[in-house]
């Protein structure tokens, strides 16, 4: 039998999650929105890989379009993975704005308890974060949905960190090696922070989003003509520093590889363009 999801307006703690509604105001929940709506997401291509786990031919479109701050980790490259795939996969980024910061530092005592409940190191806030914009597609034909998130789980040292903006989104955890009911679910509401670490949800369990609620309050505009947004994802990650780098820090193989994204990147961002400067 599935289990009922939880609403999600009441907070849910368990050993390696965190559920925390409302946690960030009303004024920082709409600060963000103007910043999302400043920034020009672009649409990554995923990259078949080889055994060294590098881009080997055939690519298909992400499922949604994306930014990164921090470190961005480009999906043709593979992301960063421990404990293989460390050099060569992080590109410097832009900053956290401010507001972010803000947040993170109210969760500092709880990121702590994470982090000690993993392995005692305490690794303070997160570095690096993926702003996934969920919605629809529009182009001639039907709208294509994209508002959902394919199961997968992250393999970067530390807790995971989501604010989730907008409408409600079903996140779900589960193991498919025993089974496709998830073990927990939860409607991740507008305002809320979750945070899931450890052996359980983040090393056994996969995750994913398999809908978003379509609601017109609170609006959430982007610079992209074709895309009505109609919530955002904000992950945060840690990535150890010295394994991010500039541009010309790149490998020659992986700057050809990514050259296209930061050139597109680089058309609305100095930071990109000073990057692009580099190599």
């Amino acid at each position: 039998m599935p289990q009922t999801p939880e609403d999600g307006r009441s907070p849910i703690e368990r050993d390696g999650f965190s559920y925390l509604p409302r946690f960030f105001t009303a004024a920082e929940g709409d600060e963000l929105i103007r910043y999302f709506g400043e920034l020009m997401p672009i649409w990554e291509k995923r990259h078949q890989k080889d055994e060294h786990g590098r881009a080997a031919g055939h690519s298909r479109r992400l499922t949604r379009p994306v930014y990164w701050l921090g470190a961005w980790q480009f999906a043709c490259l593979g992301y960063y993975a421990e404990p293989d795939y460390r050099e060569d996969r992080c590109l410097r980024a832009e900053a956290l704005p401010e507001v972010m910061h803000t947040i993170l530092e109210r969760l500092r005592p709880t990121l702590r308890e994470h982090d000690e409940a993993i392995d005692g190191t305490v690794r303070g806030l997160p570095n690096s974060c993926l702003i996934n914009y969920y919605g629809r597609e529009l182009s001639e034909g039907p709208p294509r949905d994209y508002a959902r998130l394919r199961m997968h789980r992250d393999s970067e040292p530390g807790p995971v960190v989501i604010f989730s903006i907008g409408q409600p989104a079903l996140i779900e955890f589960l193991d498919p090696d025993l089974s496709e009911t998830p073990e927990l679910s939860v409607w991740g509401r507008h305002r809320s922070v979750t945070i899931f670490s450890g052996p359980e949800y983040k090393d056994r369990l996969y995750h994913r989003v398999t809908k978003v609620r379509t609601g017109k309050i609170p609006t959430i505009d982007t610079r992209l003509s074709n895309f009505d947004v109609r919530r955002v994802s904000v992950s945060f990650r840690h990535i150890p520093e010295d394994l991010i780098s500039e541009f010309d820090g790149l490998s020659e193989g992986s700057r050809a590889q990514v050259r296209g994204y930061v050139e597109e990147l680089a058309e609305h961002s100095p930071h990109f363009r000073e990057q692009l400067a580099r190599g």
